[in-house]
């Protein structure tokens, strides 16, 4: 049988228990937690164990007397914990990104990059500046009409990058590129290009802080950011 929801959260909180107590603990403990009969958590552990997900051990009685069977997280059970938790950061990131999205939005040109530098050295997270400087380039592409199309075979190319960190600097100084031609003839230019050009040496820098896991994170992000995804996404 495949892991479940209800199979997710008893691997969590026996491994949540297990973190309390600094040991393995009692089936009876998961389902005093979980509200279900004690028999029922032991056959569902039981379960687990068999897909690898949890072990069992015997532990001395505190009180003397006979062992007991105790359950602990494996370390695939904690991986899938992880994992999970990353998912939910990555669904609270892409709404708080979609927010920001629409704030932008309604904005001037000018106003999008005053207010998003100054944001974006606030902000503490290296994934979150790069995310920021990604829908601030999105959103400028937007208001200054820069035609899609004319980049379109190029933009799928990049996208299909195997290497994230290709595609990521890849698809930048694309959008990056036709967004300082579109202003070229803007009687803002010599405002509005430096700024840009800043963001793209920041948005270098980000890159090399982060790990490998954020910078596919990143690319998934950005690619759904650049396909209007990440704007329109309530209506999907």
């Amino acid at each position: 049988m495949g892991i479940t929801e209800r199979r997710r959260e008893f691997i969590k909180v026996l491994y949540e228990l297990c973190g309390k107590y600094g040991k393995p603990v009692h089936y009876s403990l998961v389902a005093q937690k979980l509200g279900v009969s004690k028999w029922t958590a032991y056959d569902l552990l039981t379960a687990l164990k068999e897909e690898g997900y949890v072990e069992c051990v015997y532990t001395l009685n505190e009180k003397g007397g006979r062992s007991t069977l105790a359950f602990r997280t494996t370390p695939k059970g904690e991986k899938l914990i992880c994992e999970d938790e990353k998912r939910e950061n990555l669904s609270k990131v892409i709404e708080e990104m979609r927010e920001h999205l629409k704030i932008l939005n309604g904005l001037s040109v000018n106003e999008v990059l005053q207010s998003s530098m100054k944001e974006i050295s606030s902000i503490r997270s290296p994934l979150l500046k790069a995310l920021n400087i990604s829908a601030v380039l999105f959103i400028l592409s937007q208001k200054l009409a820069v035609n899609w199309d004319s980049i379109s075979s190029t933009y799928q190319t990049l996208s299909r990058s195997i290497d994230p960190q290709s595609g990521l600097l890849g698809l930048t100084a694309l959008l990056i590129g036709v967004i300082v031609a579109k202003i070229g003839l803007n009687k803002y230019n010599n405002l509005i290009s430096p700024k840009i050009n800043s963001l793209l040496d920041r948005y270098k820098e980000l890159l090399n802080e982060l790990s490998s896991r954020d910078k596919e994170i990143l690319f998934d992000i950005t690619k759904d950011i650049f396909g209007g995804k990440i704007l329109i996404g309530e209506e999907e």
